[in-house]
């Protein structure tokens, strides 16, 4: 089980980035230079996605708010009360979605029948198979949170060593008695927006990372669900049929 488990998140990455599962010669390049910036991509998606909606839906509202404006005279109050109305309600509206909309991380009937396939490709029928992929899957989501906990340490390790640096430069700068001059205040500057930059794209790379890593593992635990399922009324058939040769015995 711990080789199938292997194989079918393997398979299950392919079909979620959008790649066929199937072994060739340039599968390990792909899968260590082109996966990991697909995987981040699809993360980024995930997340970005009630506010691409916002987005859009405002744009909709603003652009027929302006065509109705310029047909007809509305006063100026009434028009900004419009626009705001566009903006924030749309925006209070995205962020307070029902629970059906998100509780999913991406996983939808295809993807889930995607994995199921995965499954049965790797004859994964019994429940006892399903129950120890899963037990496997739980010790990769807790292989997962780990690595992205440690995205965390670093990143806080980053900052909390920039600001001793700064500190020192500044001790420095205090016992020498020599005025703060403006070069140091720029380049003091110039680091922070630098620091600032370096978080906001390391925040994104691990959100987007983590983001993945749910849809793959919420598709591959529907899966599960999915495959159990299916042998349910498979196995109450067997075991009529089994208490009527008894019967009948």
């Amino acid at each position: 089980m711990f080789i199938k488990t292997k194989e079918i998140l393997e398979a299950s990455e392919s079909a979620l980035l959008g790649f066929t599962s199937n072994r060739s010669v340039l599968k390990p390049v792909q899968r260590f230079v082109i996966y990991p910036l697909v995987y981040l991509r699809v993360g980024f998606g995930d997340f970005t996605k009630p506010m691409a909606i916002w987005s859009l839906a405002s744009f909709i509202l603003l652009l027929v708010l302006t065509l109705f404006s310029s047909s007809f005279e509305i006063p100026n109050e009434i028009f900004l009360v419009s626009f705001n109305v566009c903006i924030w309600v749309v925006l209070l509206l995205t962020m307070f979605s029902t629970p059906s909309s998100y509780a999913f991380y991406g996983a939808t009937e295809a993807s889930v029948n995607r994995i199921v396939e995965i499954l049965d490709q790797n004859n994964v029928h019994k429940e006892v198979d399903v129950e120890l992929l899963e037990e496997n899957m739980e010790k990769v989501e807790k292989r997962i949170e780990a690595r992205v906990d440690f995205y965390k340490w670093i990143i806080g390790s980053f900052w909390g060593l920039y600001i001793l640096l700064v500190n020192f430069e500044l001790r420095f700068v205090s016992l020498s008695g020599k005025p703060i001059g403006d070069d140091f205040l720029q380049s003091t500057f110039e680091s922070f927006l630098y620091v600032i930059l370096f978080t906001a794209f390391a925040l994104l790379a691990m959100i987007s990372y983590k983001r993945a890593s749910k849809m793959l593992m919420a598709n591959l635990h529907y899966a599960c669900v999915e495959q159990r399922a299916r042998q349910q009324p498979l196995n109450k058939s067997r075991q009529h049929d089994a208490s009527e040769a008894v019967a009948s015995a």
